[in-house]
């Protein structure tokens, strides 16, 4: 008996610690990539605490990056010149994509933005008590990366009707694996809302 009670305080201890290590880990990598976006923006800013002119196409070359648009806009509205923000990526589905390649390059996950990404079918279903879209893309990853060259399928959800445009960031996901002819678009999506489910969380 005494041995079984050692191997169950041993057990409760490795799983608490992997609680705690996997909690601390989301946190440090969500600070790697907000850390690498920031350095991406950092030239903007210099020029905004410095007072200089900030011209729509500098703007508009970062705003085609869909990984860097929340934080650009951000970014802009707090420094007081949302005048300059484009209105080309502020379509629900633009918004979506761009809550999907910052989720991505967590280092957690695929660690990088997609090379290239694509809508292939808007999903609708109940999230949280409300209809909402899913759109689902498919993406590449640069040549190298370790999830390899084919295309993968991922999610990011509309944000809600009537709010401003990348006012916060909306749910995405995508798995290595689910590549496209594979895996429908329908059942990424069901799969995440079950997830949430068996979380407890209303879905």
């Amino acid at each position: 008996m005494r041995y079984l009670v050692i191997a169950l305080v041993v057990v409760v201890v490795l799983v608490v610690a992997w609680i705690i290590w996997r909690w601390t880990s989301v946190n440090r990598g969500a600070q790697q990539r907000d850390e690498r976006l920031l350095k991406l923006l950092e030239p903007l800013e210099d020029k905004i605490e410095a007072g200089e002119e900030i011209t729509k196409d500098e703007v508009a070359a970062l705003a085609a990056r869909p990984e860097a648009r929340h934080l650009l806009f951000a970014a802009l509205r707090d420094a007081g010149k949302a005048e300059l923000l484009p209105d080309t990526y502020n379509s629900p589905v633009d918004q979506a994509a761009s809550s999907l390649a910052f989720w991505m390059m967590h280092p957690n996950e695929l660690q990088d933005p997609p090379e290239t990404m694509e809508l292939v079918k808007t999903v609708p279903r109940i999230f949280d008590g409300h209809q909402r879209d899913f759109h689902v893309f498919r993406y590449r990853m640069p040549a190298g990366h370790w999830a390899g060259d084919a295309w993968q399928l991922g999610f990011g959800m509309a944000p809600p009707p009537d709010t401003e445009p990348y006012a916060g960031m909306t749910a995405a996901f995508s798995t290595v694996g689910d590549t496209e002819g594979k895996a429908e678009p329908e059942a990424i999506v069901d799969w995440y809302l079950d997830m949430l489910r068996q979380k407890g969380a209303e879905a």
